[in-house]
């Protein structure tokens, strides 16, 4: 009877010590996994750097839609991180009057030539904020609808 109180006793010994293991082992992964997660998000920061050249070029290409509808961005910036290029537009009260419509069309028309210039994501920093990549664009449903031709639709929120 001793042998077999001994022997269950040294299972439940054997059996606390391992659990005990596997937790210590759990928590210092995790704590790496975290580590490694705050890291990468470091050098994705430290990455991110402005490509001026596009700069240049999107200036030329933003007079289009401001000849149109007026002042409708005060900043924009083209930054690169990794093999991603995003221009991001800064948007003024302009840009809130025109109609989602138009709005898609033209951050439409700025994606196609960042897309055929570098390639990347075209982002308009507002509330709401407005995103164009590849996946917006074949969603997107425009009936033949081009900015520059969209004079005769109507614009803005008002004639909607």
């Amino acid at each position: 009877m001793t042998i077999l109180s001994v022997g269950i006793v040294s299972l439940i010994a054997l059996a606390t010590a391992l659990g005990v293991a596997a937790l210590v082992r759990i928590r210092a992964e995790a704590k790496l996994k975290v580590r490694s997660t705050h890291k990468r998000a470091r050098s994705v920061r430290t990455m991110r750097e402005r490509a001026p050249d596009l700069e240049a070029r999107i200036k030329t290409v933003l007079a289009g839609p401001s000849r149109k509808y007026g002042e409708i961005f005060t900043d924009y910036g083209v930054w690169r991180l990794d093999r991603e290029t995003r221009l991001e537009l800064k948007a003024t009260a302009g840009w809130s009057r025109l109609n989602e419509f138009t709005r898609s069309l033209v951050v439409r028309y700025l994606w196609r030539v960042l897309e055929s210039l570098a390639g990347g994501a075209v982002v308009v920093v507002d509330q709401p904020p407005q995103t164009w990549n590849v996946e917006v664009d074949s969603r997107f449903r425009d009936h033949g609808f081009e900015w520059r031709t969209f004079g005769d639709g109507p614009q803005f929120i008002q004639e909607t």
